[in-house]
């Protein structure tokens, strides 16, 4: 498959671009550094920003998928509304068959499913991130776009684990405690999800095997 990566730099797309090469994918690294990006076989290197719809829809030509992965300051509390737009038309204008986004553990109604502590810091020190990233959620499903949502638990820079939980949020009841997960786990999770029919349409938590209980 092609694979457009936005935010190929970052922690999450960084390592999303290294798990869909080593998959076999032809991957486009959509970022605003094209400098920052090694040169690598099946690997085309795209300049642009998130907010440049016309740049991102010339990237996204002939793409079977696109990967959000980015996010903005925790102190801004509008990042991802401004950012999502743009994407949704590019996407559309290169009529790319599925957009798989990364929001976050603790938006919108994930955040009831989190331990009293969790939601606590959701609910203060993060009211704004986590509202920002419910809110370009909410974009994301009303643009009639095929499209996966996926919540990532806390992340973190460690080595992979052997496997990590991706699970629909109707089937999870709780995710206990404060699970954190390495970043090169969610992103072979995102890749596995872009190429997966059955995931079209869902709200997936990707958590550590034991961070999270299912529903009675």
């Amino acid at each position: 498959m092609k694979i457009v990566v936005i935010g190929a730099t970052g922690n999450v797309g960084s390592r999303t671009v290294d798990e869909a090469l080593a998959a076999g994918h032809e991957v486009v690294a959509y970022v605003r550094r094209p400098e920052a990006v090694e040169a690598r076989p099946g690997l085309t290197v795209a300049a642009g920003d998130a907010s440049d719809s016309a740049a991102l829809a010339s990237a996204a030509a002939g793409a079977d998928a696109v990967i959000v992965a980015i996010t903005g300051s925790m102190r801004d509390a509008s990042f991802m509304q401004r950012a999502l737009p743009s994407i949704i038309d590019a996407v559309r204008t290169a009529a790319v068959q599925r957009v798989v986004l990364v929001s976050a553990f603790g938006a919108g109604d994930t955040a009831p499913k989190a331990s009293g502590f969790a939601r606590l810091l959701y609910r203060t020190v993060l009211k704004g991130f986590f509202a920002d990233k419910a809110a370009a959620d909410a974009q994301l499903v009303a643009s009639g776009l095929d499209y996966t949502i996926t919540y990532p638990v806390n992340l973190k820079d460690s080595p992979t684990l052997p496997e990590a939980a991706v699970q629909p949020l109707a089937t999870v009841a709780k995710v206990p405690g404060l699970p954190t997960l390495p970043f090169a786990n969610v992103a072979k999770a995102l890749v596995a999800i872009a190429v997966d029919p059955a995931a079209s349409g869902a709200r997936l938590l990707i958590t550590t095997p034991q961070g999270w209980t299912p529903t009675a």
